[in-house]
């Protein structure tokens, strides 16, 4: 069993498992190794069950990415399949970790018959799920030799080490590679990459920015003609990243140079992209991911957008 043979072979672990978008699964490992590296920890990275890969049993980091086997001193593990019970013990955490609770099973079980039951249900483990938080965020050493971490958390400005040790399976970096040479070479590159919402999806932090749907593309395109102010035609090329048929169809008819990576927007729009078309568009995701890094000048809207985080790292001016 891999939770067994992992404690064998090391003292200490902390394992981040996510299965949102590829920026919020990348920030929650890079926050889970800044945990580790400060506890003196091993680095455990579980993106599985994965949304972006059709088979449910494969760990989907191992299949971008290469494994490094360490980080700054830390030790990295990625096993690219893990055994049923593991996966299950991994998935629930907050039964038993950071220390037991037989009150949540209790509530649980109770939450099917009763809606007061579902409500303190709900209310315990968002409490269990604040104390696992709060020991990441203040990197608090505590006893136990696993912790298990389901949550992002917000950027912090010693995560760049983590960053840097990202490497693209080969498949993948060349396309990168393919499509820079193609579209890149001797341009100023402005990368851009916007994060659409609109009222029929769930409220999140980047409702705000979409309460006006006019308002934010118009803001969009200013933001573009800011970054190529001053340039010739001949000189750049933006570079387009979103997640939403609209938004590419207005910037395509308003914006000269653009260029894009070619992939499906679905129909749905009251789904994200990763949402509803994760499978068939994760090639294209991580690609776009690593292009956008390339950014001479970098786009974002709204800022708070995680997958855009990766490129804001090495771009050499950033427009929020």
């Amino acid at each position: 069993m891999f939770i067994v043979s992992l404690l064998k072979k090391y003292p200490r672990v902390v394992i981040s498992q996510r299965n949102n978008g590829l920026g919020d699964n990348l920030l929650a490992a890079a926050n889970s190794w800044c945990y580790a590296k400060h506890t003196n920890r091993t680095l455990v990275i579980v993106w599985q069950p994965s949304r972006y890969l059709a088979d449910k049993k494969v760990n989907a980091f191992s299949h971008f990415f290469k494994v490094p086997e360490k980080i700054e001193g830390v030790p990295v593990v990625v096993e690219p399949n893990i055994d049923p019970i593991s996966t299950f013990l991994i998935s629930h955490p907050l039964y038993y970790l950071p220390f037991p609770d037989p009150i949540l099973s209790i509530y649980k079980l109770f939450s099917k018959i009763t809606k007061s039951a579902q409500s303190l249900f709900k209310e315990r483990l968002l409490k269990r799920k604040g104390v696992t938080d709060r020991i990441i965020k203040n990197h608090e050493d505590i006893q136990n030799r696993v912790l298990i971490t389901h949550s992002c958390y917000a950027p912090r400005d010693n995560l760049k080490h983590f960053f840097d040790s990202l490497k693209l399976n080969p498949e993948f970096q060349e396309k990168v590679d393919l499509f820079a040479e193609r579209n890149f070479k001797n341009k100023k590159v402005i990368g851009v990459h916007i994060r659409y919402y609109n009222r029929s999806m769930a409220h999140s932090d980047h409702t705000k920015y979409w309460q006006d749907q006019v308002e934010a593309l118009c803001i969009c395109l200013n933001k573009i003609k800011e970054a190529a102010s001053g340039l010739k035609q001949s000189e750049y090329v933006v570079f387009l990243s979103t997640d939403s048929g609209l938004v590419h169809d207005f910037l395509s008819q308003s914006v000269e140079n653009l260029v894009f990576y070619e992939k499906d927007f679905g129909s749905d729009i009251s789904q994200e992209l990763h949402q509803e078309l994760p499978v068939e568009t994760a090639t294209s995701t991580v690609i776009e991911m690593f292009l956008l890094a390339k950014s001479d000048v970098l786009v974002r809207f709204p800022p708070e957008s995680w997958f855009s985080y990766y490129a804001s790292l090495y771009a050499k001016e950033v427009i929020v």
